[in-house]
C-alpha cells in the first residue's frame, strides 16, 4: 500500500467514525453503545497507526532525497550509491560491533582499508571521528548519525518543535533573556524633558549538560555476523529510541534541578477549564487567545496534547454540528484544530482529571534544547561473552528549558 492509498484509507476510516458520532447524535444524542464504541475505538487505532506509518515514509523519503542531493546526484525514485565503497563500509563498522577478539578477517581487511579504527570501543557520531581524513569516508558515523536522529526526533516530539543549540562542551550555556511587555512609550510637550525610564527586565537561563545513557542494549552475535541487515541503522535506531523517549518526558514534564525543566513544568496558566473532567473547543480557543499575537503568528506555534486528550477533542462538534477537528490530507503534516496545527505528545497528562494540564499552545521554539557535543556509542564484547552477544550503549549529554515562559501556555482542568 503507497502513501496515497493510506491517506485514502485513513479519510475513509475518519468518516465512519464521523458517521457513528452522527447517528448517536440523531438518535436523543444518546452515547455509543458498546458494539459502537468497539468499532470507534478500533478505526481510531487503525488511523493513528496510519499516521504513524505515513510520517515514517515521508520521513524516508525526505532522507533519499537529501541523500541524492548531497552526493550531487537528481532526485529520483530510488538512491544510486556505489556498491563496492558500501559494502567496504558495512563490512568496517561490523568489525567494530564484533570487536578485535571477534570481527571476521575480510571485515577487519575492509576497516583497514578505509582507514576506520575499527579497535576502538568508543565511536562519536561525528562526521570523520573515526575515519581518517585521508580517506574521508564519512558513510559509517553519518549513516548511524541519520538513523540515531531519526529516532530521537521521531519520539522527541518537544525536541523536533524546539530550538537546538550544539556546542562542543558542556560548560554552563547562558541564555539571554527579556521582558519589555509591560513598557510603553509616551509623549512629552515640545522642548519638554523626558522624566521617567522604562529599562527592560533581564535575565538569564543556564543550560547544563545532564548525561543521558540509553543503557546497555544486548546483541547476540549471529545478528552482528548477518551481512543481511544494515547494522548501522540497526545499532543507530535501538540506541536513538531509547535516549529519545527518556529526554521526551523530561522535556515535557522535567522538574529541573535534577532534570531537564519541562515544557508544561515552565509553562503559564493560559486557561481554567470549567470541569474537572472534561474541556471544551471554547475552553481550547481561549487558551490559544491567552498568548501573545506575537507568538501566535509564529509558524512554530501550535497546539500540543496527549493523544487521548486529541481523541475526546475529536468528537466535539460546532454550533453547526460540524467537527473541528481537521484531518491532514498531506503526509508528514499534522492535524488541525481550527487552522491550528497539533502535535500529539504522550508525555503530557493521559487523562482529562482534576488539575492536570491537558493542552499546551504557543510557539515551542522558545523552548531551547542544549546538546553538549555528540552522541558517543560504546562497545563492550567481553562482558557477555558466555551468552555469545555484545554490549552496546550511548551517551548524549542535552538539556532543556523554556527561556520565554509567557510563549507557551497550559490549559488546566479544574
Amino acid at each position: 500500500m503507497d502513501v496515497r492509498e493510506m491517506i485514502q484509507e485513513r479519510v475513509k476510516l475518519h468518516e465512519d467514525c464521523k458517521a457513528l458520532l452522527d447517528r448517536a447524535e440523531r438518535e436523543g444524542g444518546r452515547t455509543l453503545n458498546p458494539s459502537e464504541q468497539g468499532e470507534f475505538d478500533r478505526k481510531c487505532a487503525r488511523i493513528d497507526e496510519l499516521r504513524g506509518t505515513i510520517d515514517a515514509h515521508t520521513s524516508v523519503s525526505a532522507e533519499e532525497r537529501w541523500l541524492s542531493t548531497s552526493r550531487g546526484r537528481l532526485t529520483g525514485s530510488g538512491i544510486h550509491v556505489d556498491g563496492p565503497q558500501t559494502s567496504k563500509a558495512a563490512a568496517a563498522l561490523r568489525a567494530w560491533a564484533l570487536g578485535p577478539s571477534l570481527a571476521r578477517a575480510a571485515d577487519v581487511a575492509a576497516a583497514e582499508e578505509i582507514g576506520f579504527r575499527y579497535q576502538a570501543s568508543e565511536l562519536e557520531l561525528r562526521a570523520l571521528s573515526s575515519i581518517t581524513s585521508t580517506q574521508g569516508q564519512a558513510s559509517i558515523p553519518d549513516e548511524m548519525m541519520r538513523a540515531y536522529w531519526e529516532k530521537l526526533l521521531w519520539y522527541g516530539r518537544v525536541r523536533s518543535v524546539s530550538t537546538v543549540l550544539t556546542t562542543q562542551t558542556g560548560a554552563p550555556l547562558p541564555i539571554p533573556t527579556v521582558d519589555d511587555t509591560a513598557n510603553t512609550g509616551d509623549i512629552v510637550a515640545d522642548g519638554g524633558a523626558i522624566t521617567t525610564t522604562a529599562d527592560p527586565l533581564f535575565g538569564v537561563v543556564n543550560l547544563g549538560a545532564f548525561k543521558y545513557t540509553s543503557k546497555a542494549v544486548l546483541v547476540p552475535w549471529e545478528l552482528l555476523q548477518d551481512s543481511s541487515i544494515n547494522l548501522a541503522v540497526y545499532l543507530g535506531s535501538a540506541l536513538g529510541t531509547r535516549i529519545g523517549r527518556k529526554q521526551n518526558s523530561d522535556f515535557t514534564v522535567g522538574a529541573g534541578t535534577t532534570l531537564p525543566f519541562g515544557v508544561v513544568t515552565q509553562a503559564s496558566l493560559g486557561k481554567t477549564a470549567a470541569a474537572t473532567n472534561l474541556i471544551t473547543w471554547d475552553e481550547v480557543i481561549d487558551l490559544s487567545h491567552s498568548v501573545d499575537p506575537a507568538y501566535r503568528s509564529s509558524p512554530n506555534s501550535a497546539l500540543m496534547m496527549h493523544d487521548a486528550t486529541a481523541a475526546f477533542l475529536r468528537k466535539l462538534k460546532d454550533s453547526q454540528n460540524r467537527y473541528l477537528w481537521e484531518l491532514s490530507l498531506q503526509a508528514g503534516q499534522p492535524d488541525r484544530a481550527f487552522g491550528l496545527p497539533v502535535i500529539i505528545n504522550n508525555d503530557m497528562p493521559a487523562t482529562l482529571a482534576t488539575g492536570n494540564k491537558a493542552v499546551l499552545y504557543g510557539d515551542f521554539s522558545a523552548y531551547h534544547v542544549r546538546d553538549a557535543g555528540p552522541p558517543i556509542f560504546l562497545r563492550a564484547d567481553e562482558i557477555r561473552m558466555l551468552n555469545g552477544q555484545v554490549v552496546f550503549m550511548s551517551y548524549h549529554r542535552s538539556d532543556g528549558a523554556l527561556v520565554d515562559t509567557g510563549a507557551v501556555k497550559y490549559l488546566r482542568l479544574a
